[in-house]
């Protein structure tokens, strides 16, 4: 999934044949003569989905198409409810299922950050409605969650990282046997964790080498300007704020916002920053290539054994789950 100023990447796979679509639908074509690609409109809000446009975009390896941002309700209404009639659907492989829920999270969460008119408790319900629908995937086989990840592990999008964080939180807390009301509150706040981040420009976030004192200083706002966003909101709980609050506190105090240490940490933020650290790591970034997931938990165990960085049970636990223990 790319973006383009005021366009947002819809995968191929979510337009349904032959239905009418509710929203305009662009393709970026690089016309002759022109030295960059422009986005035309190739189906018009209204028209029918044709089966022959879905084969010529196939044909030509086009995965995505694009959506303008104004109309991301619409699209949301148009995913949630052809995700409805996919997941009834016997003839839909598991993979595909869970690739389209995928899709709708995404832009679910994409949508979330761009808008704070957006961040509503309705939202929240949508989310929450998304969330049951990958939990059930991830009941039949955690291990599909690490196919999911992988396909979204080939460009760095604030949203993908937060998508993933989330599969991996759900699968990991479902392995430690939490309730389901508790699994789907974590993956909400797994999901929701750096909406801070929409504060930060994106030069600093993609940056290719070290911040400057001031970079890093705005990075750092991250978890408190989200804390600030959310707290209003009343159907979310005291874990989920306390996990966009505190989630890059450190073991040692090291960490931020506060320089809690390990026993002032809530148990859902220690989790989550092991989490987000690992999966940081395992994707690639515009300033670093991926690490191996072996290689990425050397590093993490390696930081626990210098400076106590991670709660040492919930990492015990994380490296069990990712063995198959």
């Amino acid at each position: 999934m790319e973006e383009e100023e005021g366009y947002g990447s819809l995968p191929v796979r979510d337009l349904a044949v032959g239905w009418e679509v509710p929203f305009d639908v662009y393709v970026k074509v690089k016309r002759k003569g022109e030295t960059q690609p422009q986005l035309i409109k190739g189906c018009a809000r209204g028209e029918v989905f044709r089966e022959e446009w879905y084969q010529k975009l196939l044909e030509l390896r086009i995965p995505c198409v694009y959506v303008s941002l104004e109309e991301m309700d619409r699209v949301l209404q148009y995913l949630h409810h052809n995700l409805e009639l996919v997941l009834a659907d016997e003839n839909q492989s598991e993979m595909e299922k869970s690739l389209r829920v995928c899709d709708a999270t995404q832009m679910w969460t994409r949508n979330f950050f761009a808008s704070e008119k957006k961040r509503t408790g309705e939202q929240v319900n949508l989310a929450l409605e998304f969330l049951d629908s990958l939990f059930e995937v991830i009941k039949r086989d955690r291990y599909n969650i690490f196919y999911l990840m992988e396909i979204r592990r080939h460009s760095y999008r604030l949203y993908n990282h937060c998508l993933n964080v989330s599969l991996l939180g759900m699968a990991f807390t479902s392995y430690l046997d939490w309730s389901q009301d508790n699994i789907h509150e974590f993956g909400f706040g797994a999901l929701i964790h750096d909406l801070g981040l929409i504060h930060t420009p994106r030069a600093i976030l993609e940056k290719q080498g070290p911040l400057t004192p001031e970079e890093m200083a705005q990075v750092r706002r991250h978890p408190l300007d989200g804390y600030y966003m959310m707290q209003n909101l009343t159907n979310l709980s005291r874990e989920t704020l306390q996990m966009v609050l505190q989630h890059h506190e450190n073991g040692d105090g090291s960490g931020y916002c506060s320089g809690l240490r390990v026993n002032a940490i809530h148990p859902w933020a220690r989790i989550l920053r092991i989490l987000d650290s690992y999966e940081a790591m395992t994707a690639k970034r515009p300033w670093r290539p991926a690490m191996e997931p072996k290689e990425a938990l050397w590093t993490m165990r390696s930081e626990w054994e210098k400076s106590k960085l991670f709660d040492h049970s919930y990492l015990t636990f994380f490296v069990r789950f990712l063995a198959g223990g």
